[in-house]
């Protein structure tokens, strides 16, 4: 039987502020990421995680706001990236907006869990 707990999490206002820049700049590097793989298709040439995973480290050092954000974080969103264009191709997949990212409403916890 598996057994699980539900816990809320509540931020200070200074980490909420750090997610939302931290959210903000997953957003432009999985955009940046897919308009890159666009235009390399168009090309009929190919780049894939390792070469993205390395073009962001570089670009790390000449923009400093990206290095606001842990670096796994990052690569991360570069893997999930990858794994949407391998399942669906860099067509299929869609743009992040900040619009379209909310943040989930407290589910309400019945007492005694």
């Amino acid at each position: 039987m598996l057994a699980g707990r539900r816990y809320r999490l509540e931020f200070s206002p200074d980490q909420a502020a750090f997610a939302e820049r931290v959210g903000g700049i997953c957003r432009s590097v999985w955009n940046t990421g897919l308009q890159q793989r666009r235009a390399y298709r168009q090309r009929g040439a190919f780049i894939g995680y390792a070469e993205q995973c390395r073009q962001l480290a570089e670009a790390k050092t000449e923009f400093g706001w990206l290095a606001e954000a842990p670096s796994q974080v990052l690569q991360q969103m570069l893997k999930d990236l990858d794994s949407a264009c391998s399942r669906h191709g860099a067509w299929k997949v869609r743009w992040r907006l900040a619009r379209r990212w909310k943040p989930l409403l407290p589910t309400p916890v019945a007492p005694g869990l």
